[in-house]
């Protein structure tokens, strides 16, 4: 049985809807960016509900980023789990990028931990795809 080769090109959809869609993405990764540039106060210790409404809103960024590769990626033909697949390891990767920016910047820190934050939110949107095929 031969297998059939995938094709790769664009799918046809309006011009405006694709650059829409390829400029929320980027400035959605400029935010988190810009974010994670802001100089920190050196401060280690959080309180409880502090500690939640920041590592929910990582979790939250990240949920929205990988909707946004999603969405991009819809315009190529491309298989449900390939681009399932590339959503996941893109998203991950500018979240590895957005620690390793943070370790430049005074009073803040680049965390794996916060890596393991940033993959929760990217896991719940990949989670819900699932639910949403079946």
């Amino acid at each position: 049985m031969k297998k059939k080769k995938e094709n790769y090109s664009k799918k046809k959809r309006p011009f405006e809807e694709e650059f829409i869609w390829h400029l929320a993405l980027g400035l959605w990764m400029l935010g988190i960016f810009v974010l994670s540039g802001i100089e920190g106060s050196g401060q280690n210790y959080y309180d409880l509900r502090m500690l939640i409404e920041r590592k929910g809103a990582h979790i939250f960024e990240f949920f929205v980023l990988a909707y946004l590769f999603w969405k991009v990626l819809s315009f190529y033909s491309l298989e449900f789990r390939k681009r399932a697949w590339l959503t996941f390891l893109l998203s991950l990767l500018f979240a590895s990028w957005d620690e390793v920016h943070q370790l430049f910047v005074f009073g803040r820190e680049g965390k794996i931990v916060d890596v393991g934050i940033d993959l929760v939110g990217i896991l719940i949107f990949i989670i819900a795809l699932g639910f949403r095929k079946k």
